[in-house]
């Protein structure tokens, strides 16, 4: 005879923070097998993998924390489950770039042989990343599809209510806050750009938040698929290229590279990057504009090397 099931109805949760939908999915990868097998689908690992570990917020390294750390192990070895979970708060500078990295110290520390990266996050969080970051995930494993695993599961039901409160909570937008130090900095950086460089085009800034140390310029050609950003607080000046074929594009541009540039295939991009000086947008501006000068020199050359007839006709094939 089945236990009787009372079905309740909740308060309502105007505000989730992150922490509690971590509790909740270390919780589930613990005490469902179903859920752990979800979640083992999603990111393309063998669904009758065994877990071997389960930890939150790891920051074992200087590359960042992890919010949720899965190991489990199958027939080939151990994987490594690295999970960002995301609610509303934005990203952190590289933030998913460090997750790759700290998979890859685990690799070559031996806690695992290989290893995926997940966004556990509302769908529309997901949708909405720019590629410089989504090229990093090798997966998202919705809320959306958590509550429509936990829907026929009475016995999750205060579960599942929470991760519709984030849905919900997500919903309403997360609202950049102008700061006032990066707004200045912005301001500032494009009447350099807009005078001395008016065929970067870029565009006059609006709200500008603590975390936009990547500035982007306007796409080049190809859609969206080919621009220049300025990570400019240690990356550096960097082309973008979005493609399904980083790896091609990576070796057939090797002998057009000039000294000083260096490609990053990824995911789904690759990246022509040239390092320049780190630029602190909290010091008065007279102080660093000829980094800022140089950096946009810097971002010129790029431009004329994606611009040359060669280049681009190898970019554009890749497409």
């Amino acid at each position: 005879m089945k236990p009787h099931i009372t079905y309740l109805t909740f308060d309502t949760i105007t505000r989730v923070d992150e922490i509690v939908t971590d509790v909740l999915a270390m919780d589930l990868l613990h005490s469902s097998r179903d859920f752990l097998e979800l979640v083992l689908k999603v990111t393309g690992e063998a669904e009758n993998a065994t877990p071997v570990a389960i930890r939150r917020s790891v920051a074992e390294t200087s590359l960042g924390e992890t919010d949720i750390e899965l190991v489990v192990e199958s027939d080939g070895g151990k994987c490594g489950i690295l999970i960002e979970n995301k609610v509303r708060s934005p990203l952190m500078d590289r933030q998913f770039a460090r997750y790759r990295m700290r998979g890859e110290a685990g690799v070559r520390n031996g806690q695992w042989q290989w290893f995926k990266v997940i966004l556990m996050s509302p769908r529309s969080y997901f949708d909405t990343l720019a590629v410089e970051h989504s090229s990093h995930i090798d997966a998202n494993l919705s809320y959306e599809a958590v509550v429509e695993f936990l829907a026929d599961r009475p016995e999750f039901a205060f579960k599942r209510h929470v991760f519709e409160s984030a849905i919900a909570d997500f919903r309403k937008g997360y609202v950049k806050s102008p700061d006032v130090a990066m707004m200045e900095f912005y301001q500032n950086y494009w009447a350099v750009a807009s005078s001395q460089f008016p065929q970067l085009r870029l565009l006059k800034p609006d709200v500008v938040g603590k975390d936009g140390s990547w500035i982007y310029f306007p796409p080049l050609y190809g859609g969206n698929s080919v621009k220049l950003i300025h990570k400019f607080k240690g990356i550096g000046c960097e082309l973008a290229v979005t493609t399904k074929k980083p790896e091609e594009l990576a070796e057939s541009l090797g002998p057009l590279l000039q000294p000083d540039m260096i490609v990053r295939p990824m995911k789904s991009v690759a990246f022509i990057n040239v390092q320049t000086p780190a630029i602190n947008h909290l010091i008065d501006f007279d102080s660093i504009k000829s980094n800022v000068v140089a950096s946009l020199h810097t971002l010129e050359r790029l431009r004329k090397f994606a611009m040359d007839e060669q280049v681009r006709k190898i970019i554009m094939a890749v497409f």
